[in-house]
């Protein structure tokens, strides 16, 4: 059983509460933290669970073995050579880190210190993600030309929030929704060669964000986000010999050449709690984990590249 201690208890850190608090037989919540105790206090006695405000009570707490850092991306980096320093794992929410520099300094203290990095771009974990990514390893889907993917939903409009800070997220959306695009379309296809994207204020500050990708493989995807509109996912793989679209957490439309056109279901599982499961048996030694340090610092990379098209207008390089 892996002990864990969720640092931050805002809207995600809830999420992951919801997902593992007594629902799983890897991963255990030990404690919560948050800087806001009255806000939380109430959430936190109900769920049944220790609420301190100090960082530093996670990390001198000897039944914590792991950090789940729900907390502002600035603070990331030093959060995790923090709890390297101590000797906990870390699984940290995306982005990993608001710069390359700062993803490098990270890994190198995780990787100094022996511990285990894990990152909430819980879409590797989700069904229909894992079949398409199975189609398009057995070469099923054939070359794959174009991918799309856009979360939108109005969860982060009209209250006030550090997700708004443009020091946090320079691309609005494209950081906590269109990011998971980014990660989940360089496991399938490898790495992005350059960027494009725009961010618009139509209702408020970077609501309406895109971004156009170019992967070293010669594939290209668009990524989108609007932070004020209900709800709607979108997913679209599309090969020279087919493609696929998730329509549902158990569900797959695909097609084929020759016009032929079936539903494929799968088995749903929570995406949260199977990652940080995933989590907890690389730190068990009972399997790989899916997310390699290197590509963690590449999805930062490709960040800091959408960043730079932001300011500069141009397509940008990923370095």
């Amino acid at each position: 059983m892996l002990n864990t201690a969720i640092i931050g208890l805002g809207w995600w850190g809830r999420v992951h509460v919801d997902a593992v608090h007594n629902n799983s037989d890897k991963v255990k919540i030990r404690r919560v933290v948050d800087l806001n105790i009255d806000g939380v206090r109430d959430f936190a006695a109900e769920q049944g669970l220790e609420l301190t405000a100090d960082y530093q009570d996670a990390l001198d707490d000897p039944d914590v073995d792991a950090v789940v850092l729900v907390t502002p991306h600035s603070l990331h980096t030093e959060q995790i050579i923090a709890a390297a320093a101590a000797g906990k794992h870390v699984f940290t929410e995306k982005p990993f880190a608001l710069n390359k520099a700062d993803a490098e300094r990270a890994v190198a203290a995780a990787n100094e210190a022996g511990i285990q990095l894990g990152l909430g771009h819980n879409q590797r974990y989700a069904a229909p993600q894992i079949e398409i990514k199975r189609m398009i390893d057995a070469g099923e889907l054939g070359t794959i030309m174009h991918l799309e993917g856009n979360t939108s939903h109005n969860t982060l409009s009209g209250f006030v929030s550090w997700r708004h800070d443009p020091k946090e997220a320079p691309g609005g959306g494209l950081y906590h929704m269109g990011s998971h695009y980014i990660d989940l379309f360089c496991s399938y296809v490898g790495n992005v060669k350059e960027v494009y994207a725009q961010a618009l204020d139509r209702i408020q500050p970077l609501d309406c964000a895109a971004a156009l990708l170019t992967f070293e493989c010669g594939a290209s995807a668009y990524v989108g986000n609007v932070m004020v509109t209900p709800i709607s996912r979108m997913l679209n793989v599309f090969g020279s010999e087919g493609w696929a679209k998730v329509v549902a957490p158990d569900e797959l439309e695909i097609s084929a050449l020759d016009g032929t056109t079936q539903t494929r279901k799968v088995e749903a599982v929570n995406p949260v709690r199977a990652n940080m499961e995933g989590f907890a048996d690389a730190i068990a030694g009972v399997d790989n984990y899916k997310f390699t340090t290197d590509q963690m610092i590449h999805d930062v990379a490709v960040l800091s590249a959408i960043d730079r098209s932001l300011i500069s207008g141009k397509r940008e390089p990923v370095l």
